[in-house]
Protein backbone atom coordinates (compact mmCIF):
# COMPACT_ATOMS: atom_id res chain seq x y z
CA UNK A 1 0.00 0.00 0.00
CA UNK A 2 1.30 3.39 -0.98
CA UNK A 3 0.04 5.81 1.63
CA UNK A 4 1.08 9.31 2.49
CA UNK A 5 0.91 9.45 6.27
CA UNK A 6 1.74 13.16 6.41
CA UNK A 7 -1.28 14.00 4.25
CA UNK A 8 -3.50 11.79 6.41
CA UNK A 9 -2.18 13.51 9.53
CA UNK A 10 -2.95 16.95 8.05
CA UNK A 11 -6.46 15.87 7.06
CA UNK A 12 -7.07 14.44 10.52
CA UNK A 13 -6.10 17.79 12.08
CA UNK A 14 -8.38 19.66 9.64
CA UNK A 15 -11.28 17.35 10.52
CA UNK A 16 -10.54 17.88 14.21
CA UNK A 17 -10.78 21.63 13.64
CA UNK A 18 -14.14 21.18 11.87
CA UNK A 19 -15.32 19.06 14.80
CA UNK A 20 -14.26 21.73 17.27
CA UNK A 21 -15.99 24.53 15.37
CA UNK A 22 -19.23 22.67 14.71
CA UNK A 23 -19.50 21.19 18.20
CA UNK A 24 -19.01 24.67 19.66
CA UNK A 25 -21.76 26.04 17.42
CA UNK A 26 -24.05 23.12 18.22
CA UNK A 27 -23.60 23.44 21.97
CA UNK A 28 -24.15 27.21 21.74
CA UNK A 29 -27.32 26.85 19.67
CA UNK A 30 -28.77 23.97 21.72
CA UNK A 31 -28.05 25.68 25.03
CA UNK A 32 -31.36 27.55 25.19
CA UNK A 33 -33.72 24.94 23.79
CA UNK A 34 -35.63 22.26 25.65
CA UNK A 35 -33.99 19.05 24.40
CA UNK A 36 -36.47 16.79 26.20
CA UNK A 37 -39.30 17.94 23.94
CA UNK A 38 -39.36 16.14 20.56
CA UNK A 39 -41.12 19.01 18.78
CA UNK A 40 -38.50 21.50 19.91
CA UNK A 41 -35.66 19.31 18.69
CA UNK A 42 -37.28 18.70 15.30
CA UNK A 43 -37.96 22.41 14.90
CA UNK A 44 -34.29 23.06 15.73
CA UNK A 45 -33.33 20.76 12.84
CA UNK A 46 -35.66 22.64 10.47
CA UNK A 47 -33.14 25.47 10.38
CA UNK A 48 -30.81 24.93 7.44
CA UNK A 49 -27.85 26.27 9.41
CA UNK A 50 -28.43 23.83 12.28
CA UNK A 51 -28.94 20.87 9.96
CA UNK A 52 -25.91 21.79 7.88
CA UNK A 53 -23.67 22.22 10.92
CA UNK A 54 -24.85 18.90 12.34
CA UNK A 55 -24.19 17.21 9.03
CA UNK A 56 -20.70 18.73 8.82
CA UNK A 57 -20.10 17.64 12.43
CA UNK A 58 -20.99 14.01 11.75
CA UNK A 59 -19.13 13.86 8.43
CA UNK A 60 -16.03 15.29 10.13
CA UNK A 61 -16.33 12.77 12.98
CA UNK A 62 -16.67 9.88 10.52
CA UNK A 63 -13.73 10.98 8.38
CA UNK A 64 -11.54 11.76 11.41
CA UNK A 65 -12.24 8.38 13.00
CA UNK A 66 -11.86 6.61 9.65
CA UNK A 67 -8.31 7.93 9.33
CA UNK A 68 -7.56 7.01 12.95
CA UNK A 69 -8.85 3.47 12.63
CA UNK A 70 -7.01 3.13 9.34
CA UNK A 71 -3.75 4.03 11.12
CA UNK A 72 -4.46 1.48 13.86
CA UNK A 73 -5.12 -1.24 11.30
CA UNK A 74 -1.95 -0.36 9.37
CA UNK A 75 0.16 -0.40 12.55
CA UNK A 76 -1.11 -3.53 14.28
CA UNK A 77 -2.19 -5.96 11.56
CA UNK A 78 0.57 -7.35 9.37
CA UNK A 79 -1.19 -10.04 7.34
CA UNK A 80 -1.96 -8.26 4.06
CA UNK A 81 -5.03 -10.33 3.13
CA UNK A 82 -6.59 -9.90 6.59
CA UNK A 83 -5.72 -6.20 6.57
CA UNK A 84 -7.45 -5.66 3.22
CA UNK A 85 -10.56 -7.50 4.39
CA UNK A 86 -10.62 -5.51 7.62
CA UNK A 87 -10.26 -2.22 5.71
CA UNK A 88 -13.08 -3.25 3.38
CA UNK A 89 -15.37 -4.03 6.32
CA UNK A 90 -14.40 -0.74 8.01
CA UNK A 91 -15.08 1.28 4.86
CA UNK A 92 -18.43 -0.44 4.35
CA UNK A 93 -19.37 0.27 7.98
CA UNK A 94 -18.49 3.96 7.67
CA UNK A 95 -20.30 4.26 4.33
CA UNK A 96 -23.48 2.78 5.86
CA UNK A 97 -23.20 5.10 8.87
CA UNK A 98 -22.72 8.11 6.61
CA UNK A 99 -25.74 7.22 4.46
CA UNK A 100 -27.93 6.69 7.52
CA UNK A 101 -26.77 10.00 9.01
CA UNK A 102 -27.40 11.99 5.84
CA UNK A 103 -30.80 10.37 5.36
CA UNK A 104 -31.79 11.06 8.98
CA UNK A 105 -30.77 14.71 8.95
CA UNK A 106 -32.44 15.37 5.59
CA UNK A 107 -35.58 13.65 6.81
CA UNK A 108 -35.65 15.81 9.94
CA UNK A 109 -35.13 18.86 7.77
CA UNK A 110 -38.03 18.17 5.40
CA UNK A 111 -40.42 16.61 7.92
Amino acid sequence: MNTDYTLKWVFQKIYALFILITITFTIYSVYNIEVINYQTVTSWFKSYLNSFSTLILFISIFLHSNIGINSIIDDYFHDQVFKEKLLLIKNFFFAVLLIITIFSIVRLLIK
